[in-house]
């Protein structure tokens, strides 16, 4: 029996449909309701991204539409209804309007630049109201109905946004973001065909019940020499008309000689399965190069699969040593196609060294409840947070990096997790440094990176949440957040607003307050450039005299920073 599908086949497939409560939405039903939206931006229509395009951590849900490089053009409720909510933010959408439809459908208004002005008031009424830049607002259908084309703000570069453009979305009644252009609510000219940026292949064999894959390599002149087992990795992207962008894929298929093995249709997806993007690309690649190649092996635990139709697991097997075909073909929504072929032949001589480890597997099944235990580290990995079942290899390393703990290295940092697991380390703290503590991830040549962590100080040990295995130990945080001012003391400001630089260099900025002359006063935060912006025409103080301005920061383990200053304006 084939060795890919033979172990643990039954459990497998029971936990599949275990799991099935996770399954994605089909693609394109009907709407209810005839809609009929139009285009949120009067500038010449152009993609920057498209809905499903392979993002960190997520498929893209929306549709970015450029504007031309600079912020301020006009966005326009692209159908009538009512602003539903209204997000304000550092990070993610940053500046977001929701408005509901009446066939129930929300359209989405992300990385705006500013709010119409009856909006905008209404928005910073309630950031003094709660003192606080961030808010998160839900409204009733009378309180700000929409026309069709009606001015709702303007575009711009808030959140985590790469650049000024509007990101788009509709989501239909239950919340799952539409691909737009599949469903024909909004339409562009399409005529070319995607392109293969690139192509590889990895081995694959089983060792104590875990599928384990190694580097094959990139084909030769379309040829290439194979192990018994092997699958193919693809990185192609779309291209459009009057854009460089490099847009979504949404169909591949793999054939072996006349045998279709794999064929994954995108579909819609919604945003909580996001992380399952981690099980359809290459992991290894992601991590490693920072490459994202879709893969024809299914992982077991792949919940995209309801939506992928593959024959032995989408793995290519060669029974013999002669020369066979793999064809390659990606698609887009519009049907324009790319194809590739490559003439593959078996040769078991050239990978036997990397399928020759003998080492016992502490096994860790994909479709189990892990645990291990043992002195100064305590590890849960719940089940449905792996993919494939893997070799929980813990050990330390012999040098430490802090005085609290060894670092610890848990299985690999290349295997891709849909949930978060949890990790217990043993430390001895002196009480003057339990509030500073935290499990860190260890990086490269010592890098600490914040995950965060509760200390119990009767057991002496640190607990937290990861969403990736790797290398951890005990760190503390104990610099202060770093506040930059280009304002002098006792300055004359002449312009509109005020900017700081806020930054920290480990645990991250857990909140932050400015003041003048006493009272609390909006400070805007944009995290991707960590500008602090306070707009003095809303800050509610005179003009014409002299001001204080406090500026107090703390990060997530406690460590305050304090900056003031006076000014005239």
């Amino acid at each position: 029996m084939n060795i890919i599908l033979s172990f643990k086949r039954v459990a497998m497939l029971a936990c599949v449909a275990a799991l099935s409560v996770f399954k994605l939405s089909a693609q394109g039903s009907q709407d209810s309701q005839q809609v009929k939206f139009r285009y949120p931006l009067d500038v010449t229509m152009s993609l920057s991204g498209n809905y499903g395009e392979l993002r960190s951590n997520h498929f893209h849900g929306g549709i970015d539409f450029r504007v031309g490089g600079v912020v301020g053009a006009p966005i326009y409720a692209t159908e009538r209804g009512y602003i539903s909510r209204i997000t304000v933010g550092p990070s993610g959408y940053g500046n977001a309007i929701y408005i509901t439809h009446p066939n129930g459908y929300v359209s989405v208004y992300g990385h705006m630049h500013c709010f119409a002005d009856h909006i905008a008031k209404y928005v910073r009424e309630k950031q003094y109201e709660k003192e606080s830049f961030r808010q998160d607002l839900s409204f009733t259908p009378e309180q700000f109905p929409v026309k069709k084309g009606e001015c709702i703000g303007k575009a711009g570069n808030s959140g985590s946004s790469g650049g000024p453009h509007l990101h788009f979305e509709i989501r239909d009644e239950n919340n799952v973001n539409t691909n737009a252009f599949a469903r024909g609510y909004l339409t562009i000219p399409d005529n070319l065909p995607p392109v293969f940026r690139n192509v590889v292949f990895y081995g694959i064999h089983t060792r104590g019940g875990v599928h384990e894959s190694f580097y094959v390599g990139i084909p030769k002149e379309g040829f290439i020499t194979l192990p018994e087992h092997s699958y193919i990795c693809i990185d192609a992207v779309d291209k459009q008309q009057g854009t460089n962008a490099k847009l979504a894929v949404s169909e591949y298929k793999v054939w072996v000689d006349n045998d279709l093995i794999y064929h994954f249709t995108l579909g819609e997806v919604p945003g909580n399965m996001g992380r399952d993007i981690n099980s359809l690309i290459e992991f290894k690649q992601k991590v490693v190069r920072g490459k994202t190649y879709v893969k024809s092996y299914v992982e077991p635990g792949n919940l995209l699969r309801d939506r992928i139709k593959e024959s032995n697991s989408g793995v290519i097997s060669l029974r013999d040593t002669l020369k066979h075909k793999v064809k390659v073909e990606v698609r887009d929504i519009a049907g324009n196609k790319a194809t590739r072929t490559y003439t593959v032949k078996r040769k078991d001589a050239q990978f036997a060294a990397a399928q020759s480890d003998t080492t016992a597997v502490n096994y860790a099944g994909w479709f189990l409840n892990n645990f291990y235990i043992n002195e100064g580290i305590k590890l849960y990995i719940p089940q449905g947070t792996l993919y494939s079942s893997i070799d929980l290899k813990v050990d330390t390393l012999p040098t430490r990096i802090t005085p609290f703990a060894p670092v610890w290295n848990v299985a690999s940092d290349r295997i891709a997790m849909r949930r978060s697991a949890s990790i217990t380390l043993g430390c001895n703290l002196p009480d003057s440094l339990i509030s500073k503590a935290f499990v860190a991830h260890v990086y490269g040549e010592g890098h600490l990176g914040y995950a965060g962590g509760k200390y119990d100080t009767l057991k002496r040990e640190i607990t937290a949440n990861v969403l990736s295995l790797g290398k951890f130990t005990v760190g503390v945080d104990l610099q202060a957040p770093q506040i930059t001012a280009t304002l002098a003391n006792n300055a004359v400001v002449k312009g509109s607003s005020i900017v700081f630089r806020l930054r920290d260099n480990l645990s991250g900025i857990k909140n932050y307050r400015v003041e003048i002359d006493g009272h609390w006063v909006l400070a805007e935060h944009d995290a991707k450039t960590r500008r602090i912006i306070i707009p003095l025409q809303h800050a509610r103080i005179k003009r014409g005299g002299k001001h204080k301005l406090v500026f107090v920061a703390e990060d997530n383990c406690g460590n305050v920073s304090r900056l003031e200053r006076v000014f005239t304006w």
